[in-house]
């Protein structure tokens, strides 16, 4: 038996819309998968910036602009949010037209690829997807036809198998878990050779990949308490505790020496929305996925903002990466539809910022009064307060420079005795 998807109406709304406008697209399919082998829809985006015409090298152009759209899109993502699948509005019936029906199996692959290529942001989920992405083909035609399959990406030739898909009203009721995760850890610096300059990327990626592992140890606790990982979910505070290591062997315990170190503090929100059937066991596997996939965001949205150049002076001793803050829109400003998806904004960027680009990758019309860029917010961090290139955070006393300036407290001490004894005598043979 195949997989049964279960859309949201209003992203029929969305098709029916784009069918008339567009007439020939492609776009993503959003939603949860869950254990029980039912998937949730709850929005569909329009791949912006293909091409119609039926070529090899259309073919690859059109996946590469899919992949990255994917990967954009996924970072706007909470855990538990996947892009599932694709759409194709089209005349022809993708499953009919071998030539559509290859252009599509490479673009899946090709998505595939790019999540493969950043494990971090947890693009998949493989334990629930079972290595399937959906296929919804709505016809462009008066028929408004609409057909569902999964492709299974496991072989070099993937194959096409049944699936059952349901528009309805308000597929499930939607659960809302808030952690607010901190981290203060110090990570030593790498660089591939003494000459080369550190790779920022590389090393808050590091960061990132530590991170995960904690997490994938930790304990989640669920209003104070631990749960079981087959009962169904139930709204409560979760709390995030990663584990210590109590105590190291003489085999464990090494001292080693680095020429850096790079401290990765701050606190993340993290907000996932679940489904109503949902187990606290997967609940658990999306709040680690949204964590670390927040992360990672932020990392690569921080790098790609980075100036690149040539310049090989020598780097300041302290160097501050400022990554940046989450803020949350909602998938639907009207109707009353709970879930939120997230994207990040630096200090020096306005709340209007993300708009834009919202629209762009999401095609989710938001105002700025929908956003909520309250939930964290950036300490300020003064210019005189970060220690200039040739300053040495540490400086070992001089005698000479130590005594200057300063009072030699005995000798002060004893002056004031002898001063206020002899203003005593004075007074006495004046009294007398």
């Amino acid at each position: 038996m195949g997989r049964s998807v279960l859309c949201e109406s209003f992203v029929e709304d969305y098709l029916r819309q784009l069918s008339r406008k567009a007439g020939v697209c492609m776009g993503l399919l959003i939603g949860q998968p869950s254990a029980s082998g039912k998937d949730y829809i709850v929005h569909a985006c329009r791949i912006t910036g293909q091409d119609a015409e039926e070529s090899d090298e259309t073919q690859k152009l059109n996946a590469t602009v899919a992949s990255q759209q994917a990967l954009d899109a996924t970072r706007m993502l909470p855990g538990g949010m996947y892009v599932m699948g694709i759409f194709v509005i089209h005349p022809k019936n993708v499953f009919q037209d071998q030539t559509l029906l290859s252009s599509v199996k490479f673009i899946l692959m090709s998505i595939k690829a790019t999540f493969d290529a950043n494990p971090l942001l947890m693009g998949t989920c493989d334990e629930l997807e079972k290595n399937e992405k959906l296929v919804l083909y709505y016809s462009s035609s008066s028929s408004k036809t609409q057909i569902c399959k999964t492709v299974s990406l496991t072989a070099e030739n993937p194959a096409v198998l049944p699936c059952d898909w349901k528009f309805v009203e308000r597929s499930s009721s939607w659960h809302k878990l808030n952690v607010y995760f901190e981290t203060d850890e110090v990570y030593p610096l790498t660089q591939k050779s003494d000459h080369e300059q550190y790779d920022t990327e590389a090393n808050l990626t590091e960061c990132a990949r530590k991170l995960k592992e904690q997490l994938m140890d930790a304990k989640i606790l669920f209003g104070g308490e631990p749960k079981c990982a087959t009962d169904t979910v139930e709204p409560a505070p979760a709390n995030v505790y990663l584990p210590t290591s109590t105590e190291l062997t003489p085999n464990e315990t090494k001292i080693e020496h680095f020429k850096g170190t790079m401290k990765f503090d701050g606190i993340v929100s993290s907000q996932i929305f679940i489904h109503s059937q949902s187990t606290f066991g997967e609940a658990e596997r999306f709040i680690v996925a949204d964590i670390v996939r927040s992360l990672m965001s932020r990392i690569q949205i921080h790098c790609d903002s980075l100036v690149q150049t040539e310049d090989t002076t020598t780097q300041d001793k302290i160097t501050l990466n400022e990554l940046p803050r989450r803020i949350y829109f909602p998938v639907r400003a009207q109707g009353g539809f709970p879930v939120q998806f997230s994207d990040y904004l630096f200090p020096e960027e306005s709340v209007e910022t993300p708009v834009g680009r919202i629209r762009e990758i999401l095609d989710i019309g938001v105002a700025v009064r929908d956003l909520n860029c309250k939930v964290e917010l950036v300490p300020v961090v003064k210019e005189d307060e970060r220690p200039a290139e040739e300053e040495e955070v540490w400086r070992p006393k001089n005698k000479e420079e130590d005594f200057e300036g300063k009072l030699n407290l005995p000798v002060v001490g004893g002056l004031v005795t002898v001063i206020v004894l002899l203003i005593a005598l004075l007074v006495y043979y004046l009294m007398k």
